[in-house]
């Protein structure tokens, strides 16, 4: 099984989790300080926008707003992120919980290779997770109860993640914030998804549950350093060579967003847009959709 896939679009998805978990944060983080994530300027008929991939949870006092990011945000008239009201937590339990149950689900164990069965387990207790639970657990919901724990003890703060701190600096501009998608349509993404590709989804999660320490450290240092070519590897490999998943997780949702971001353009707005890295990346990239549109995309860092 691949495992660039987990670090580079399914784990900054099954972040999420983060803002369902009472996990605390525990790890000190030893990765760089600070940096110049990638950053594009989008120009065409009727307006100008600016693409930013950010990352749901960050370590806390790493630098990565930049001269640049600033003279693009006072330009801006509007912050457009995937999702708003993540830092409502109690929200995001209440729709993962209606979304992510549904009676007579397998035994954890019978959902997963069986190279993988005591992993999966350790994973769970490590989580405190109720085996009980797992009889009403969709697999997609499984894996993201499991990435909770996975990722319980990694150094990232909530606070400190790309949304929370533009939404921030936009509302005390009086600047509108805006999402793309609702809490609920990210969670159906993966509802919505064949039993194969949850459970390897799950798979996936349990595999690379060790290695997420070292996995995060390689996602935040990439963005910070604006490596794009990293990205564009990930996303043609592992999870995203299953045509479901692709299209569900991906190729879909980076056409809603590029439907959406020509509809402000149109209107003459000047969209500041913060989406997960991953969708910024390849030839499905939002970038590459909005080009093939007639406009101009500019990388600016």
């Amino acid at each position: 099984m691949n495992r660039i896939v987990s670090r580079w679009l399914i784990l900054p998805l099954l972040l999420l989790a983060q803002a369902c978990s009472a996990f605390p944060s525990m790890a000190a983080w030893d990765g760089p300080k600070k940096g110049a994530p990638a950053l594009w300027h989008v120009k065409g008929p009727g307006g100008e926008a600016w693409l930013f991939g950010g990352i749901h949870a960050l370590p806390a006092n790493i630098k990565w707003i930049t001269p640049k990011m600033k003279t693009a945000m006072d330009a801006s008239d509007r912050l457009v992120l995937e999702v708003v009201g993540l830092e409502d937590s109690a929200e995001i339990t209440r729709t993962f919980q209606a979304l992510g149950n549904s009676p007579n689900q397998p035994p954890l164990a019978e959902r997963l290779p069986v190279d993988l069965r005591a992993a999966g387990e350790k994973l769970r207790d490590k989580g405190r997770v109720n085996p009980a639970k797992f009889e009403t657990l969709e697999s997609w919901a499984a894996a993201i109860t499991l990435a909770g724990a996975a990722t319980a003890n990694l150094d990232m703060v909530r606070e400190a993640g790309v949304e929370r701190v533009l939404a921030k600096r936009y509302r005390n501009r009086d600047k509108a914030v805006i999402g793309l998608e609702t809490a609920a349509r990210q969670f159906t993404y993966f509802d919505q998804l064949p039993e194969a590709d949850q459970r390897a989804m799950l798979a996936s999660v349990i595999a690379d549950a060790d290695n997420a320490p070292a996995a995060y450290r390689d996602m935040v240092t990439g963005w910070l350093t604006g490596d794009v070519a990293r990205l564009e590897q990930a996303a043609n490999r592992g999870l995203l060579q299953r045509p479901q998943v692709r299209e569900q997780i991906l190729v879909r949702r980076n056409r809603d967003w590029a439907n959406q971001i020509t509809d402000m353009l149109k209107l003459g707005a000047r969209p500041f847009v913060a989406v997960g890295a991953a969708h910024l990346a390849g030839e499905d990239s939002v970038q590459t959709l909005l080009e093939a549109r007639g406009y101009t995309v500019t990388r600016l860092q």
